[in-house]
């Protein structure tokens, strides 16, 4: 009979078992009519408590749907006591209690672990909700209850770490907020709020001690300013890399407005303007990947049969400013790819008023993180699996309509990723509540 019942409900206590009404279906809606008694002993004296008879009312518990149809569980409990007595001077009563039920509560742990299963999936917190047949609310508590398993270990932080910002709304006054990650195995550590420098040190300083701080060598981040002066603070030993994505958009954005101002200089409606709309791209892709063997017909060159490398050289003679974007674009994807030191350092070299004015700034930026570039050479790490993640990132949000409350969003991000797991501290006993993380 056990067998039976841990068959149907998912629940495994022997001394829950079929009430005499057993089974009971109605057109939409399958009820299980169960008993709970069995030895019971005191929580005060450990003396055998006696049996007090059965709660009035049954207990009206959800259970997991059975052939897709709802399921409810009505279990009518013990009740218990302890006459008082030298060792236990107070009269103590008690309810009996269910293994696979927590107390005080009408969803079997079986469910929640089936939501639990299901966040990692493409869905709403309501979709969720309404495949197990619970409210969303109750959804929102079983993701808040997962709040301690994502708390990073305070003591520990690997030796080399990066982070990037990521759109996440209202959560910032910046509407920015952070992921943090082991660039080495790609492995997330924790989501923050907001990516100031006051949420940042705030955010460091409570969760993490000065041991683990020390501890890390290797910091990837972008070019933006602010964040050096803030890691030299909280790592004081890192080495910063420059993430290689962000260096080639430097010069990516500033041919891409050079190609824009061409084609203005040239007018709307000219054959120049729609060549460099047509083969924007060709001039975005490497030299050595242009093919130079296969000929086509090109509208925009009076139909002339040209290969890309040929399409590329007329774009270019259309403009000088932006054969010397090009040169320098190509000249930095080849340095970075190749990392060759010596090639960056020619480019680098190159006097401000030899370049093109939007270049200037770009020129003067690449030196400014001059070493940090080299240092991406040694260590060959990058944000390319940050940037992969915020993509995930803009998948949840755009599934769920927006988040209302930060900490849902962050464990729906960390549970979603493959590699979140080994952040879960499984020793953790007492809860963080969510006011306690940073805002």
């Amino acid at each position: 009979m056990n067998n039976l019942i841990s068959f149907l409900t998912g629940i495994n206590d022997p001394d829950l078992k079929l009430d005499v009404d057993g089974l009971e279906e109605t057109k939409n809606l399958k009820i299980i009519h169960l008993i709970k008694s069995g030895v019971c002993h005191c929580p005060v004296c450990g003396h055998k408590m006696l049996k007090n008879g059965f709660r009035q009312q049954e207990v009206r518990v959800k259970a997991l749907p059975i052939a897709n149809v709802p399921t409810v569980l009505l279990i009518r409990k013990q009740k218990y006591i302890c006459p008082s007595m030298p060792d236990c001077p107070k009269v103590v009563t008690k309810l009996a209690e269910i293994d696979g039920i927590d107390r005080n509560c009408r969803i079997t742990n079986n469910i929640k672990q089936a939501v639990i299963l299901d966040l990692p999936k493409n869905e709403s917190q309501k979709d969720i909700a309404q495949d197990h047949q619970v409210s969303p609310s109750t959804v929102g508590r079983i993701i808040d209850s997962l709040d301690n398993n994502f708390t990073p270990t305070a003591n520990w932080l690997p030796r080399a770490i990066a982070f990037d910002d990521f759109k996440s709304g209202r959560f910032a006054t910046s509407g920015m907020s952070m992921i943090l990650m082991n660039p080495v195995n790609h492995r997330t550590i924790d989501v923050i709020s907001s990516r100031t420098s006051k949420s940042l040190k705030q955010y460091f300083y409570r969760h993490f001690t000065r041991k683990a701080r020390l501890s890390v060598k290797l910091v990837v981040v972008d070019l933006y300013q602010p964040y050096r002066p803030l890691i030299h603070e909280l790592f004081p030993y890192a080495q910063i890399i420059a993430d290689h994505f962000h260096i080639v958009a430097q010069a990516y954005r500033v041919l891409q407005k050079i190609r824009t101002k061409t084609m203005n200089y040239y007018g709307a409606g000219s054959h120049e303007s729609r060549a460099l709309k047509r083969f924007w791209k060709l001039l975005l892709q490497k030299v050595s990947e242009l093919d130079n063997v296969r000929y086509h017909p090109c509208r925009n060159f009076k139909g002339a049969w040209l290969t890309n490398s040929e399409v590329v050289d007329r774009l270019l003679d259309m403009s000088p400013e932006l054969k010397e974007a090009y040169d320098y674009y190509q000249t930095l994807i080849s340095a970075i790819d190749n990392e060759d030191s010596a090639e960056l350092q020619t480019l680098l070299n190159r006097k401000l008023t030899e370049l093109p004015f939007k270049l200037q700034k770009v020129q003067r930026t690449l030196r400014q993180h001059k070493d940090e570039i080299l240092c991406s050479f040694k260590y060959h790490l990058s944000n390319g699996p940050i940037e992969g993640t915020n993509n995930k990132i803009k998948v949840i949000k755009r599934t769920a309509y927006g988040f209302r409350n930060f900490y849902h969003f962050r464990i729906r991000i960390l549970i979603a990723l493959k590699n979140s797991h080994l952040t879960v501290s499984s020793n953790c006993k007492t809860k963080n509540s969510p006011s306690k993380m940073t805002a």
